[in-house]
C-alpha cells in the first residue's frame, strides 16, 4: 500500500515523540498528551462513524500487516502504519492471539492492542438443562452452531471416542454434565473439544468421594449415574435423596421402579404425555416392564441426583405421586399410595 508523504511524516512523529517522552516503550505512548494524538490519528472515514461495534476475525498464524491491514480496513483503527509501529514498539508485534474480537470503530492503537494481546475474544455461552438426554443435547449443539444433530449423534456413539474420554457403555448419555460452558465464538465448531469438557466435568463432579461411597456398596459407576439419571428425571426441589429412597427401596425388594420416563426413553420426546399403550409397550428401558434399573442412563444427571445416587434418604418410602405443584408426595404402603393418587388425579380434573 502506498502512504502519503503527511501520513509517513505522521509515523515518523510518533517515533520521535515516543523518544523525546523518554522511552519506556508504551508507557512512553501512553504519555502522549491526547491533543498530541489526535494531531497523529489520521481524519476517520466518513463511511465509519467512531464508536460502532466491529467483529473483526484474527486468524490463526495471521501477521502483524495483515491484522493491522484488517483492522484499518474495518475501521478499527485509522492508520495500520501507526498500529505496527506501537506494536513493535512495545515489542508485541508477535502477542496478538487469534480469535474474535469485539472492537469499536475509530479506537486508539495502543487500546486496540491491550484488547489482541489479552485473548479476550468473544465467547459463546452454552447451557444444557440438567435432565436433557442425547438428542436434546444434539439440538443445543446444532442450534448454536457448534455440531449438526446427526454428527452429534454419530460422536457421542462412537466406540474409540468412548475410550478416549474414558467411559465404558453404548454411548456417552448419562456423562455430559449439564452446565453453562464458555466458549470462544471463532472456535464454535469444534464440538468434539466441547464434548470432552461435558465430560471431563462430569468426572470431576464424580469425584472420589462419591466413587468410593458407591465401591463401598458394590455399585459400578455405570449403575450410579443410571440411577442418578432416573432421580433427575423424577425429582423436583430438595426431593433427590427422598426419589433415592424410593428406587433403592423398590430395588432391594425386587419390586419394579416403576418410573415414567423410562416408559417413552428412546421413543418419543422427553415430555411428551405417557399412555396406556407406552406403559404396556416391551422395551429394554421400560421399567414398568422389567426387574431392576434399565441397561444404561436416560438423561444427564446433576451433581444433586449423582449424590443422592449414592446417598439415599433414610426413608421407608416405596412411592410417589406428583401433587400438581411441582412436589411429591411419598408413602411407604400401597394402600396409603393409592389414597394420595385418587386424591391428586380427582383435584387435577377438577382444575381441568
Amino acid at each position: 500500500m502506498r502512504f502519503s508523504v503527511f501520513s509517513v511524516f505522521k509515523a515518523v512523529l510518533i517515533v520521535a515523540v515516543l523518544a523525546a517522552v523518554g522511552g519506556g516503550g508504551y508507557l512512553a505512548y501512553k504519555r502522549i498528551p491526547s491533543s498530541v494524538k489526535e494531531f497523529l490519528r489520521p481524519a476517520a472515514r466518513e463511511a465509519v462513524p467512531p464508536g460502532q461495534e466491529v467483529i473483526v476475525q484474527v486468524p490463526k498464524g495471521a501477521s502483524l500487516g495483515q491484522v493491522a491491514a484488517e483492522l484499518e480496513n474495518r475501521g478499527v483503527i485509522s492508520n495500520r502504519l501507526v498500529f505496527r509501529l506501537v506494536a513493535l514498539i512495545r515489542g508485541e508485534q508477535r502477542t496478538i492471539k487469534a480469535g474474535e474480537y469485539s472492537l469499536k470503530t475509530g479506537s486508539d492503537a495502543g487500546d486496540v492492542l491491550d484488547q489482541l494481546i489479552s485473548g479476550k475474544t468473544l465467547m459463546l455461552s452454552v447451557t444444557v438443562p440438567e435432565g436433557y438426554n442425547i438428542w436434546q443435547v444434539a439440538d443445543v449443539f446444532q442450534q448454536n452452531g457448534i455440531m449438526g444433530r446427526d454428527a452429534f449423534l454419530t460422536t457421542v456413539r462412537d466406540k474409540a471416542f468412548l475410550k478416549e474420554v474414558g467411559v465404558e457403555g453404548d454411548s456417552l448419555e448419562g456423562y455430559l454434565f449439564p452446565d453453562t460452558y464458555l466458549i470462544p465464538a471463532s472456535d464454535k465448531s469444534n464440538g468434539r473439544q466441547l464434548i470432552r469438557r461435558m465430560v471431563k466435568r462430569f468426572h470431576e463432579i464424580y469425584d472420589r468421594h462419591v466413587r468410593e461411597t458407591a465401591e463401598q456398596h458394590g455399585w459400578s459407576t455405570a449403575q450410579v449415574v443410571t440411577l442418578a439419571s432416573l432421580i433427575e428425571k423424577e425429582a423436583r426441589a430438595s426431593e433427590h435423596q427422598l426419589v433415592s429412597a424410593v428406587f433403592h427401596n423398590r430395588l432391594r425388594k425386587g419390586m419394579r421402579l416403576d418410573c415414567d420416563p423410562t416408559v417413552i426413553y428412546g421413543i418419543k420426546p422427553m415430555g411428551s404425555k405417557i399412555t396406556r399403550a407406552d406403559l404396556e409397550r416391551k422395551h429394554p428401558y421400560n421399567t414398568y416392564q422389567i426387574q431392576g434399573l434399565p441397561p444404561g442412563p436416560i438423561a444427564s444427571p446433576g451433581r444433586a441426583s449423582l449424590i443422592a445416587a449414592v446417598k439415599p434418604a433414610d426413608e421407608d418410602y416405596l412411592y410417589f405421586v406428583a401433587k400438581n405443584d411441582g412436589t411429591h408426595q411419598f408413602s411407604k404402603s400401597l394402600q396409603e399410595h393409592n389414597q394420595w393418587v385418587n386424591l391428586y388425579q380427582r383435584r387435577n380434573q377438577g382444575h381441568n
